[in-house]
């Protein structure tokens, strides 16, 4: 496939309605001929097979919302990031220690409990 490919529009719904690999000579009062990438009609055939309704047809207007989100994420990917400020390179330590709410158990009260289970369960027979 050509990298450059020229999509048949509808002058009367702006529906694209098929593609050439080269651009068609023969001027037609019933359709334009518009440049296209091969991505674009990638786009296009899969908005129209995943996302649109079955019959439905992508239009001129879907290939320039695409085109206009495509030169958006460029420009956003192309600004230089700032870099960090000094504090923020440093490692952040935390303030304090979390505190726990509830007090930890100590090896002697969980030996105490466990004692006094197995004295009621003795008891239990």
């Amino acid at each position: 496939m050509a990298d450059v490919i020229w999509l048949e529009i509808d002058k009367k719904n702006e529906a694209i309605m098929s593609y050439y690999l080269q651009q068609p000579n023969t001027p037609s009062s019933q359709f334009d001929y518009i440049e296209a990438t091969e991505e674009e009609l990638v786009y296009l055939n899969a908005l129209e097979r995943d996302v649109f309704t079955p019959g439905t047809v992508t239009t001129l207007s879907d290939l320039q919302d695409h085109r206009a989100r495509v030169q958006a994420a460029k420009a956003t990917a192309a600004q230089p990031s700032k870099p960090a400020s000094k504090a923020l390179r440093q490692p952040s330590k935390p303030a304090r220690e979390p505190v726990s709410t509830t007090p930890k158990p100590s090896t002697t009260d969980a030996k105490a409990r466990f004692i006094a289970a197995l004295k009621q369960h003795r008891t239990n027979k």
